[in-house]
Formats: structure tokens, C-alpha cells, sequence
């Protein structure tokens, strides 16, 4: 029991912000194609790796936000940042987006989110066989 314990409790709640965060980011790369041809558009990401260490190493909280006056806790999925995405080189009416480049990136965050997808597929199945064979 202490196998499904640690496989769970320590790569599950990862796996799910992987996710998440792979959902956001494929978000920013599809509002980059959207605004391809918006003059003055800059292009924007997600740092990733900043946003999974930000999940990782802040303290839970019990803090709700109520009002959206108040301030972030940082603990939801809206809390995410995004960052300029100065890849593309910046064209006469002042926008970034390179089509080439962010069909890349979502080809890339596409098959991160997959395998993601495809680690907890695994898990559950584990944790199926498992109850399976203590029955």
C-alpha cells in the first residue's frame, strides 16, 4: 500500500498542474494565432518551469478571494503568468506572432499534454489493478 501511497500522493497533484498549466499555455499560443495579423499584437507564453515551481513551492493557503478587488493568492489556475514571447521578429505594423514558431510550440505543448495525460492514464490503471487484486 505504501507504493500506490507514494505513487499518488507525491505525482498525481503534479501531473495535474502539468496539465492545467499545458491547457493555459496551448490558450496563449492559440491567442498568439488569433492576433497574427493585429497590428501592434505582441505575442505572448508561459513560463512553464516558473509556473511549476510556483505551485510547488508555495504554501497552501486557506485564503479565498471573494472580491476581485482583493488580492491573488496565487493558489488557483488564473493565478498563472504570462510573459512576452519576443521569438518572432517584429514586423513593420508592430505585432510578433510568427506562425511557423507558435505551430511549433503548440505541436510541443500538444505532445506535453499527452504524455502528461498518458503518465496519470497509467496510475489510474495501476490503482485499478491494484483494487482489483485485493478483491
Amino acid at each position: 500500500m505504501a507504493l500506490i501511497d507514494a505513487l499518488f500522493e507525491k505525482t498525481t497533484p503534479g501531473l495535474e498542474k502539468a496539465l492545467d498549466l499545458a491547457w493555459q499555455r496551448g490558450q496563449a499560443i492559440a491567442s498568439n494565432v488569433a492576433n497574427a495579423e493585429t497590428p501592434k499584437y505582441r505575442a505572448v507564453d508561459l513560463d512553464f518551469k516558473a509556473e511549476l515551481d510556483r505551485a510547488f513551492n508555495s504554501t497552501s493557503s486557506d485564503i479565498t478571494k471573494t472580491n476581485s478587488l482583493h488580492m491573488d493568492t496565487g493558489s488557483g489556475a488564473a493565478g498563472s503568468r504570462l510573459v512576452k514571447d519576443l521569438s518572432g521578429a517584429t514586423k513593420a505594423d508592430g505585432n510578433n506572432v510568427d506562425i511557423d514558431v507558435q505551430m511549433l510550440k503548440m505541436q510541443r505543448n500538444q505532445s506535453d499534454f499527452t504524455e502528461a495525460a498518458n503518465i496519470l492514464r497509467k496510475q489510474f490503471r495501476v490503482l485499478s489493478q491494484a483494487i482489483r487484486n485485493a478483491q
